[in-house]
């Protein structure tokens, strides 16, 4: 007799799981977690035929297959993960978008929320497996980790009295530190980060982040132009022009990647520090952004209406003739920098302003 396992979502789409929960007269959503927390048992003690058939339907389906005999010892040991999304190309949002939506079987308006969200998880409790078949299928960095072994950041408003925010320091036994106007604590673990999420998480005046998750950028602070190990991993691990180098020291500090997970940027800082570069990771607890266009000139304003006009209302751009804008409301950081890419193709000047 043989086990049918499915070792992983692979390209199968969740409307895989519609057609399986029909057959098999399942709910969805326990085929759903099926496929999500893959490796799992499918079939059991069924004949070689029934296998091999099975095997054969489900692989056009797009999932990963296995089958085992009764004899064969089988682990489905796997650690659940939270996973979480960053653009490598911000002008790629869309095309991201509409890949997520298929791989999690829902609008691009909600993913697109997910998206928004800091940090941008889109899926929680889920096996390795599906986090690497993610990674296979959208053109944007994934990131997974087991949320029990991570670290936690609590970000509190400075709306908050200093009292209510020396009482979280003492429970938390953490020392807070302001920035971005919000107070911030730091290394949380996972235990403690949930036992005070439980308490406070009806209050707008607190959130709480995954520090794995986290989006920083890594700036690059000081290097040395005569050092040929310098200079080597500028241009050949960051891409970096050898000819501008000279320029890129007069302009330090200068951001080295942005919009990464916290821990590549942390991995990729080691690697920095091994040969002596100076770095340090930059952490934006401000997820609302504002665009400051100057110098617009005639010719641009209808291509510059066309970008801003895809997430800014039409009341809301800039008048006809004017030489300088500012946004109404703030944006979420993504957006803004996806808008600004746009804008600088056209050659404007564009700042994205906290």
């Amino acid at each position: 007799m043989n086990t049918v396992i499915i070792n992983s979502i692979g390209t199968a789409t969740p409307g895989a799981s519609k057609v399986l929960s029909d057959a098999l007269k399942v709910p969805q959503d326990y085929m759903l977690k099926l496929l999500y927390n893959a490796p799992s048992i499918l079939f059991q003690k069924v004949d070689n035929e029934t296998a091999l058939k099975a095997e054969d339907t489900l692989t056009k389906l797009g999932l990963d297959i296995a089958i085992c005999k009764e004899d064969e010892k089988i682990d489905l040991t796997t650690e659940l993960v939270d996973i979480s999304v960053q653009l490598n190309d911000v002008l790629k949002l869309p095309k991201v978008v509409d890949q997520l939506a298929d791989f999690l079987g829902c609008k691009p308006s909600e993913v697109l929320n997910l998206l928004l969200k800091e940090p941008s998880i889109v899926l929680g409790n889920v096996s390795v497996a599906t986090a690497k078949a993610l990674e296979n299928r959208i053109d944007a960095n994934v990131h997974f980790s087991n949320p029990r072994k991570d670290k936690y950041t609590i970000l509190i408003s400075n709306e908050e009295s200093l009292r209510a925010v020396n009482n979280i320091e003492k429970s938390l036994r953490s020392t807070a530190y302001l920035k971005d106007n919000v107070y911030v604590i730091e290394n949380i673990s996972y235990d403690d980060s949930q036992l005070f999420w439980r308490k406070h998480q009806s209050k707008k005046t607190i959130k709480l982040l995954n520090q794995s998750h986290q989006t920083v950028s890594l700036l690059l602070n000081d290097f040395n132009l005569e050092d040929t190990n310098h200079v080597s991993f500028l241009v050949e691990k960051v891409g970096m022009p050898e000819a501008i180098l000279e320029d890129v020291h007069s302009a330090l500090p200068i951001v080295l990647i942005d919009g990464v997970n916290n821990n590549k940027a942390t991995n990729f800082q080691k690697e920095c520090n091994e040969i002596g570069l100076t770095t340090s990771i930059e952490k934006d607890f401000n997820f609302k952004k504002k665009l400051h266009i100057q110098n617009i000139s005639t010719s641009e304003i209808a291509d510059v209406h066309r970008i801003l006009h895809q997430f800014i209302s039409k009341e809301n751009l800039p008048k006809a003739g004017a030489k300088e804008w500012i946004s109404t409301d703030e944006m979420p950081t993504i957006i803004a920098k996806y808008l600004a890419v746009q804008l600088e193709i056209l050659a404007c000047n564009v700042e994205i302003i906290n």
